[in-house]
């Protein structure tokens, strides 16, 4: 019996064994292909190809050279070969370019993309003169020093990646200059790529210039200087002063003993590399009267201008040309307005201006002025459609293409790292269904940093090129109802600040309140005609009466527009109303 149990129990205990043997194999096995899995895993990724060719097409290579069909190669962010026998690395993923054309990467060149409007809060209930100085005094509303502005203030400290590099990579503008807003002396700009994870990944070359803005008044609001010509004399008094801080530290850095040390002031040493000539000025001026005041600041200082905007810049080219200066030049021509009723005339003055600014690049190019161009506030399909719009006005095909790729890249000091499609420059490459410059062409693929950008759908444009792109344009659709109360974000020279609007809606007439930080005024008059909104209201700017003309484009509770106060000049506005 006994060896019968100890049998049984040998029996058992070897099956057992095979049972936990086989079990540890299984694990084993299993083990096996989770490790050549997960390292099969491991090796995809660190195989994936980090080269592209885009092979078979048209490549605008940049400064009137065209490959009528070749191939680009980039790795790892640059341009290693482009030419008709540029030889394909096998690990290379291939795009073909058949039917398209490769273009460089359009330069936005005056924007401020990535950066963060300045925080303005509300002044208190009750409005008024007193209460706005009262808000003032408690930091409730910019100081003047933020009127002013702070030259140390650096666009590459600040520029963060969002949501707005999308609209623009959408019709192929993979850079774009930057710049600080607020103030007269507003900062330095910093050229960026539209791409990255993080901020140290989008600056491509900074600082590029100081921005000083001409302001006519302390803008929408008020506040010191409170004229075109008292910000022309801070403008002078400020480098002066700069001059004098020059001096005062290297007399102490000569002597040190026995001499009292200048206290350091950030603002005066910024403005030191100007005054050597080693950073650029850009003077953001559109008038002509505004352009030659900025010439003469940069005589007298033997500063190194830049002049953005331009707009009447086609004026004075002769000048431009005779001094070599650069021009930013905005494409944000003057529209007729959106309510005016199609029988009312419009000055002759007016039709002439308005019919002689889209011919202004043409005549900046006759005349030998490099230039490039800015989009304002237009929708980027807006500023593709205002490019063309300048070559049907005269304005050769090779200059606007210059103009978007190679002259900004060399205005803002990075012709060695961006403008054309040569070896060694940074991939930046937008790739067509065809002349990127023809109204039914589509971008097909954007490039930047060689990592192939996910492209937004753009939006629909507006019947006649206005909507969202701060200007008017043609009412669309049955009129909308704006009544509400709106929350203003108005864009001055001097900083964003912060208004509301109350509106009542009677028909097409439309009445309320504009509210500003000098008090709450009252709509005179007012309609709406389609999406499009046009109000009037008269602020008391220090004893002067001044009509504010507000035109706006309402879409759902979004709203955007300008508002133009007389000599003051035109800001434009953002609005949201709460549902």
């Amino acid at each position: 019996m006994a060896n019968t149990f100890n049998a049984r129990r040998e029996r058992v205990s070897r099956t057992r064994a095979v049972m936990l043997k086989r079990a540890c194999v299984t694990l084993a096995l299993a083990a096996s292909t989770l490790m050549v899995v997960f390292t099969h895993a491991a090796t995809a990724r660190l195989d994936a190809p980090d080269a592209f060719a885009i092979k078979d097409a048209q490549i605008v290579v940049g400064a009137g050279k065209t490959i009528a069909k070749g191939t680009v190669v980039f790795r790892n962010g640059l341009i290693t070969d482009v030419g008709e026998s540029a030889r394909i690395p096998g690990d290379a993923r291939v795009i073909d370019g058949s039917g398209m054309t490769v273009y460089p990467g359009l330069i936005d060149g005056y924007t401020s993309l990535g950066l963060a409007a300045p925080a303005q809060p509300q002044t208190p209930a009750g409005g008024g003169r007193q209460a706005a100085i009262a808000a003032a005094a408690a930091g409730a509303q910019p100081s003047p020093e933020a009127h002013l502005g702070d030259p140390s203030l650096a666009a590459a400290d600040q520029v963060k990646p969002g949501a707005s590099f999308e609209d623009p990579r959408s019709v192929g503008v993979t850079s774009a200059l930057s710049s600080p807003r607020q103030g007269i002396f507003a900062g330095q700009s910093a050229l960026i790529n539209l791409a990255g994870d993080d901020a140290s990944k989008l600056v491509l070359r900074a600082p590029v210039a100081l921005t000083v803005q001409f302001s006519a008044g302390g803008g929408f609001g008020g506040g010191y200087p409170g004229s075109l010509m008292g910000t022309v004399a801070y403008i002078r008094q400020s480098f002066y002063d700069a001059i004098h801080y020059r001096d005062e530290v290297e007399r102490y850095n000569r002597i040190k003993r026995g001499v009292a040390r200048p206290q350091h002031d950030k603002k005066l040493a910024a403005l030191q590399p100007a005054l050597k000539g080693e950073l650029p000025v850009l003077f953001v001026a559109n008038s002509d009267g505004d352009i030659r005041r900025a010439l003469m600041i940069a005589d007298e200082f033997k500063l190194k201008p830049i002049i953005e905007g331009a707009l009447y810049g086609y004026r004075v080219a002769d000048m431009l040309k005779a001094k070599n200066v650069p021009v930013i030049l905005s494409l944000d021509f003057p529209k007729r307005s959106a309510d005016l009723p199609d029988d009312e005339d419009e000055s002759l003055r007016t039709l002439r201006q308005r019919a002689e600014v889209p011919r202004g690049a043409a005549k900046l190019a006759q005349a030998g002025v490099k230039f490039a161009f800015t989009s304002g506030s237009l929708r980027p399909q807006d500023f593709i459609a205002n490019v063309q719009k300048a070559v049907e006005n005269g304005l050769s095909k090779e200059d606007a293409l210059r103009a978007l790729t190679i002259n900004a890249a060399e205005i803002f000091g990075a012709s060695d790292q961006l403008g054309t499609i040569e070896v060694g420059k940074i991939a930046n490459l937008v790739v067509a269904s065809g002349d990127l410059l023809a109204k039914d062409t589509k971008v097909r693929y954007v490039f930047i940093d060689g990592t192939e950008i996910e492209l937004k759908k753009p939006d629909a444009a507006p019947a006649r090129g206005g909507g969202m792109g701060g200007r008017p344009g043609a009412p669309t659709g049955p009129a909308v109802d704006p009544s509400g109360a709106w929350s203003l974000v108005v864009q001055s020279p001097q900083g964003d600040i912060n208004s509301q609007l109350t509106l009542t809606r009677d028909g097409e007439q439309i009445t309320g309140t504009l509210g500003t930080p000098m008090g709450n005024v009252a709509i005179k008059s007012g309609r709406v005609t389609g999406n499009q909104l046009r109000l009037t209201a008269t602020v008391d700017m220090g004893g002067e009466s001044i009509d504010a003309i507000i035109s706006g484009t309402i879409e759902g509770d979004s709203m955007r527009g300008t508002i133009v106060m007389g000599a003051m000049g035109s800001f434009e506005f953002t609005g949201t109303r709460p549902r």
